[in-house]
């Protein structure tokens, strides 16, 4: 019996296939064409609302400088330049490092943006979440509306 070791990048790996590592790298490809500012904060919003009420209470407080971080992250990786040297490169480890050293920039331009700059990122973020919220909820209830005409409640 032959036991297959699968190695990525030259470091054994349990399942090549399943890697965290490449399930990332992979995710990341797909996910920097659908990132939005909106739906950053979302996450955030809903990811903390399950924590602690009076975390998610501070928060909610200073989320403006959030959504300023996240409207000029998602700007910065949606730049041609960087998304066509990102999907031109097939090597995790070389794509891990364009992203990291976009981060490390963008974290430096963002430190160097006024407060006035950050205020109306701010603003901009959070139009978009509230379309984004808008949108999500016209969709539940066309949705709601669709599954009633197609499955009527059983009559009595």
């Amino acid at each position: 019996m032959m036991i297959h070791v699968h190695r990525l990048q030259g470091f054994p790996v349990d399942n090549a296939k399943h890697s965290r590592l490449t399930w990332r790298c992979k995710s990341l490809a797909k996910g920097l064409g659908k990132m939005s500012a909106g739906r950053a904060a979302y996450n955030w919003i809903t990811s903390i609302a399950a924590k602690q009420p009076q975390w998610f209470l501070g928060s909610l407080q200073g989320r403006n400088a959030y959504e300023a971080w996240q409207v000029h992250l998602v700007n910065g990786f949606r730049d041609a330049n960087f998304l066509l040297k990102f999907e031109g490169t097939a090597d995790p480890w070389e794509r891990s490092r364009l992203v990291g050293e976009k981060v490390r920039d963008l974290r430096q331009s963002f430190a160097r943006l006024s407060p006035e700059q950050k205020l109306e990122m701010g603003k901009q973020g959070e139009s978009e979440l509230r379309t984004g919220i808008e949108l999500l909820s016209k969709d539940k209830q066309t949705i709601l509306q669709l599954i009633s005409v197609t499955d009527p409640p059983p009559a009595e």
